[in-house]
């Protein structure tokens, strides 16, 4: 959710929501336990930009798989994109889902992605599994902003999603241009949880992007799993939005870091499908 938002509400709601979020957390966290054949493994980082505990996501392949870091939204935590992990994960990615180490430092959190990228494709033992030359991003809310930043620090990328991404400050305006990977932005309608759109302004800075408004959506629905007080302040989400936008963002990850080079189309134009 954007933080203009959440800074109107009261006290007693903030304190609920940071208690149910701790609590879907903890009850949702994965510690080396194998899913569908997959291996989520949970670990925690210390970087220059933070520490914080990550959950990884490992498909079921003996060969080197491409990188998807994925970030939460403002006031969240890395289990509300956990459905996200697995998904990517079973499509064949090695999927990262981190707790973000702030939660209104967006350009920190920025840099935080950009070293846990960096980290992940050195390390020996992690480098044998992942192929760092097919590497994205992709974010929700306040984690599309983070994203962004990065994305706008690495002319390697090869791709950045934007979950109904929220801009602060315009600075996600200001560096969208340095952006020379595909870029693929999902929105929901304007409301005050995504600061009435003001991820426009991004879209129309980015060199190469690709947006869709996914019908009817609210904020949440880029969200998985969210809960029962996003929902309340965001409006109730529903599975056939949430299924589009997982339909729209895997198929654009799998024809850029699975599909065969010669059959993948870089003259990437900007739809507006809103």
């Amino acid at each position: 959710m954007s933080d203009m938002k959440l800074r109107h509400l009261t006290g007693l709601v903030a304190n609920t929501l940071t208690t149910a979020i701790a609590r879907s957390d903890a009850s949702g966290s994965h510690t080396n336990q194998s899913y569908a054949r997959l291996a989520i493994q949970t670990i925690q980082v210390k970087l220059s930009a933070g520490a914080a505990d990550l959950d990884i996501y490992w498909p079921d392949t003996s060969v080197s798989a491409p990188l998807m870091i994925i970030a939460h939204g403002f006031f969240r935590r890395r289990h509300n994109m956990s459905g996200w992990g697995l998904h990517l994960a079973k499509e064949g990615f090695v999927a990262v889902v981190p707790d973000l180490p702030t939660r209104s430092d967006h350009t920190r959190n920025g840099r935080f992605i950009s070293d846990l990228r960096d980290y992940l494709c050195a390390i020996g033992s992690w480098r044998q599994r992942i192929d760092p030359s097919r590497v994205g991003l992709m974010g929700f809310s306040a984690g599309g902003l983070a994203t962004l930043l990065s994305a706008a620090d690495d002319p390697s990328l090869a791709i950045w999603v934007g979950l109904d991404p929220v801009d602060w400050n315009g600075i996600g305006t200001r560096v969208a241009p340095m952006v020379h990977s595909r870029a693929v932005v999902l929105t929901a309608k304007p409301s005050a949880c995504n600061a009435q759109g003001n991820c426009r302004s991004i879209i129309t800075a980015l060199p190469h992007c690709e947006h869709y408004g996914i019908p009817g959506a609210v904020h949440v629905d880029a969200e998985w799993p969210t809960d029962w007080m996003a929902e309340v302040v965001c409006g109730r989400s529903m599975e056939e939005r949430r299924r589009e936008f997982r339909r729209r963002a895997t198929a654009a990850l799998l024809e850029t870091l699975v599909r065969q080079p010669d059959t993948i189309d870089n003259n990437h134009k900007t739809h507006n499908n809103s």
